[in-house]
């Protein structure tokens, strides 16, 4: 049986797009606490692009799994339109060239909770995600070291869950 999902990638091959490739795509990361906020990053030709596309609250989005269904339909725009189309729906994009990113740091989570992802701008900026759709966290950071190796910048990996009251409150009124 045929879903709406299930569409051919050849039939927009002639529509018009940046032609900008995605080295590594890190599904399905959640920031915030309330709303959450759904992000995907997308490691590119042309730097790194943060797109935040859905808003969760904890009792009816989670209670719910709206979270896995908003991350299984970007994932789907991903593979059917490519990179183009999600940053189009996304709410918000962040992008930064690589000469801005400065370091990505992973923690690799535990029993307490999920890995997460930080990548510190040069700028003093920072964007951390929890990270919902990696399976094997080493394979994540060999990805990203071998994307940093090639466009400049720093990968760091610690073990624990990266709680870092401080700096999130940094992040949050920064």
């Amino acid at each position: 049986m045929a879903t709406e999902t299930d569409v051919d990638p050849a039939q927009f091959e002639d529509l018009p797009n940046t032609d900008i490739e995605v080295d590594l795509h890190v599904h399905f990361g959640m920031a915030g606490s309330f709303p959450l906020r759904l992000a995907d990053l997308f490691f590119a030709s042309d730097g790194l692009h943060v797109v935040e596309y859905s808003y969760i609250t904890p009792m009816f989005g989670l209670g719910m799994k709206k979270h896995h269904r908003e991350a299984d339909a970007m994932q789907d725009v991903y593979d059917v339109h490519g990179l183009d189309e999600v940053l189009l729906q996304g709410d918000s994009v962040v992008w930064l060239s690589y000469s801005n990113v400065d370091r990505v740091l992973v923690h690799r989570g535990g029993w307490a909770g999920r890995p997460k992802l930080t990548v510190y701008a040069a700028d003093g900026t920072s964007y951390a995600f929890r990270l919902h759709g990696v399976d094997v966290v080493d394979e994540l950071v060999a990805d990203l070291e071998a994307v940093g190796e090639d466009h400049g910048f720093d990968v760091e990996a610690k073990s624990g869950v990266g709680f870092a009251p401080m700096e999130n409150l940094r992040r949050l009124f920064g």
